[in-house]
């Protein structure tokens, strides 16, 4: 029964616990590609995916040397000659760790364009590959090469151990990545309709949020930072309530009002509960200023009116129109406002109006 040297075992340990942290696909073939040579000594390492029948491609390289265009094209268009991918396209149940050595006499091999062309001038022609399933082409293998040296009995079968592992973190990084991805598509489903999320944690901090709500939260909440995960203060102030409520199984007859914050236009807050991820669904609103509460300001209808559709960010010729006034006339009201109000910008004459209306729904 074969054995590996105790001075390999610890080595081989180290690589497999660490496989297992990877959560991206290309964060599995970046470490594959940066970890292996230094486990089993090569020249260089490959990740790759082929399609023999279109000649079409995708390689990981470290060192990257070997991937110009021209050794791209060569491989394309030579890849069939290749022992390793003749053997995967035609077995049933092609070996899962093997050295080119093995498949083929090292004579015939050392006849094939591929070889002359590519390999041996790169320095490649001695291989330990592996068999990677790929979804995307027929074939797919990770490769370690060297320069005339074979690898040896011991390092073929240290990696045939580590090649369950290999397969499996390279799974696992498969499906995390389509997961990111799916998540991905969601957040961007669910921005298009204008909507934000934010996923909170147990202790009401931001685990996750759209870029969306994170804009929303940066501009109805000043002086927040932009990579800040805490909820402004007052929002979450809010949230830890009802989160305390909720832990406590407290009877909550009714679902929580809304967190709404008040400018030019309207953030609403809507806190979803649940026991194990809370969520925060946003959404924006434009607010319509009603002019009657706009007389306590000490203005006359007409005036109330016209501050009304200024606040709203209208220009004097659109607040004519809309009033069927000229907008000589309607200066003329803005100027009555502004001395009435004590203000001389428009922007402050509308935070009067919004603060009118934020009292009169209190």
């Amino acid at each position: 029964m074969r054995r590996l040297s105790q001075r390999s075992i610890a080595p081989l340990l180290e690589f497999i616990r660490n496989l297992y942290v990877l959560r991206e696909r290309e964060a599995f073939i970046s470490h594959l590609l940066i970890s292996l040579p230094k486990f089993i000594p090569a020249d260089v390492a490959s990740f790759n995916e082929a399609d023999p029948m279109t000649h079409r491609s995708r390689t990981w390289m470290n060192p990257t040397d070997p991937l110009t265009p021209e050794n791209i094209r060569t491989w394309n268009s030579l890849m069939h000659e290749h022992p390793y991918v003749a053997h995967q396209t035609r077995s049933a149940r092609p070996r899962p760790v093997v050295r080119v050595s093995e498949l083929t006499p090292g004579s015939e091999f050392a006849r094939t364009a591929i070889y002359n062309e590519l390999l041996y001038p790169l320095g490649l022609e001695k291989q330990l590959l592996m068999a990677f399933p790929s979804r995307r082409m027929p074939v797919g293998g990770a490769g370690l090469y060297r320069h005339r040296r074979d690898f040896s009995e011991e390092e073929h079968f240290a990696v045939g151990l580590l090649h369950p592992h290999l397969l499996q973190a390279h799974e696992n990084a498969e499906r995390m990545t389509r997961v990111f991805d799916d998540l991905a598509a969601l957040e961007r489903g669910v921005e298009e309709l204008q909507r934000g999320v934010v996923c909170l944690t147990l202790e009401g901090a931001v685990r996750r949020a759209t870029v969306l709500a994170r804009t929303w939260l940066r501009t109805y909440f000043p002086g927040r930072s932009a990579g800040s995960e805490r909820l402004p203060d007052a929002l979450h102030r809010w949230v830890a309530e009802h989160l305390r409520r909720l832990n406590a199984a407290e009877d909550i007859v009714s679902p929580a009002r809304a967190f709404i914050v008040e400018g030019k236009r309207r953030l609403v807050i809507r806190l979803v509960l649940d026991q194990s991820a809370p969520l925060l669904l946003l959404h924006e609103e434009g607010i319509e200023l009603a002019p009657k509460p706009l007389q306590s300001l000490g203005l006359s209808r007409r005036e109330a009116e016209v501050l009304a559709w200024v606040a709203q960010g209208k220009t004097n010729p659109e607040v004519a129109l809309i009033l069927g006034l000229s907008a000589r006339t309607v200066q003329t009201y803005v100027d009555r406002i502004f001395r009435k109000l004590g203000v001389e910008t428009r922007t402050a004459a509308a935070a009067a109006a919004f603060a009118v209306m934020t009292q009169s729904q209190r």
